[in-house]
């Protein structure tokens, strides 16, 4: 199957957590073969990310939202004129399976047998050597840059500090304000810095019901003020990461840093991946990762903000 060929296209167009997920592939694929030239095709959202790992050598942008299916094609046109030898597709999707069986590159890995033909090979063995295990592997995820200097009370250490992803993409998934502003008063009667972070407006108006709650020096809202690039310089800088199951969660862990991770409707099915998180709560509803964001039954409200606390205590002393 050509394993002389150089030129590698790594699709990965969303989401952020799935992204970072895909980032240790990407990094064991450069590894296995440094000479290899990796082009890694995302979102233009996460491009900045992308672009800043030592074991990627460029990036095509896809601009998703302002583009639509005619920036698609432009970009299968281009990937047709750059002659790839290898296609890595991490999605196998109806519109990934779609882009390489238009790509005209002869080897093309899925990691699911979505459709006959599409793919050529589905043994991820032939790209990165001997079985690989992504929770055996304590960072991946690679942060370049200094923050600006709005955030440089990062740079005292004499508190401890934590970053709390607020939001998640449903509300399902969600740990709701009653439980935020609990454990954000732990934390304040602990003397921990408290950054809150997220974006949009739902997210910013649960950051606004915290502050006006709980009411400490201690807590900082940066909800809607980071780039996705920021973001992950931030979380590097950090002592520990509490959220639900979000995008940032998993940056905390590719990043190396101690998570504490709930999950409610949605759970990881990868379960070295799971054992590696180290510090996980799920709701106590028998239906755990049962993917119904419209289910009336409660579901992260069951994770009480004590026992969370008590976590968090245990991984700071550990530090």
């Amino acid at each position: 199957m050509g394993l002389t060929a150089k030129k590698v296209l790594f699709l990965r167009f969303s989401s952020l957590g799935d992204v970072i997920i895909a980032n240790y592939t990407a990094m064991k694929i450069k590894e296995a073969h440094p000479d290899w030239h990796l082009t890694w095709l995302t979102e233009n959202v996460y491009a900045d990310i992308v672009i800043a790992q030592p074991w990627v050598d460029s990036v095509i942008a896809w601009d998703r939202k302002n583009g639509g299916q005619r920036e698609y094609l432009k970009i299968i046109k281009e990937v047709r004129r750059a002659q790839f030898d290898i296609l890595i597709d991490m999605h196998s999707t109806d519109r990934s399976s779609l882009f390489s069986l238009l790509s005209g590159i002869s080897v093309r890995y899925g990691c699911e047998r979505h459709y006959p033909f599409v793919h050529t090979t589905f043994d991820f063995r032939a790209f990165a050597g001997d079985e690989i295990c992504i929770g055996d592997c304590p960072k991946y995820l690679y942060s370049d840059a200094v923050l600006p200097e709005e955030f440089s009370f990062l740079s005292d250490k004499s508190r401890k500090t934590l970053a709390l992803p607020i939001g998640a993409s449903y509300a399902k998934k969600q740990w709701g304000v009653k439980r935020w502003t609990e454990f954000c008063s732990f934390c304040a009667d602990n003397g921990l810095r408290m950054i809150l972070l997220g974006s949009g407006e739902e997210e910013a108006e649960t950051a606004r019901k915290i502050e006006s709650s709980v009411r400490s020096h201690l807590l900082v809202n940066l909800v809607g003020k980071l780039s996705l690039k920021e973001l992950v310089q931030l979380i590097d800088q950090t002592d520990a990461v509490v959220s639900a199951d979000t995008g940032a969660a998993h940056i905390a862990r590719a990043l190396g840093i101690p998570t504490v991770v709930m999950f409610g409707p949605t759970v990881i099915e990868e379960r070295s991946y799971m054992a590696s998180l180290k510090n996980i709560f799920k709701t106590t509803c028998p239906d755990v990762g049962c993917k119904r964001f419209d289910c009336p039954k409660p579901c992260m409200e069951t994770i009480e903000a004590a026992s969370v606390m008590d976590c968090v205590k245990k991984i700071i002393s550990e530090r």
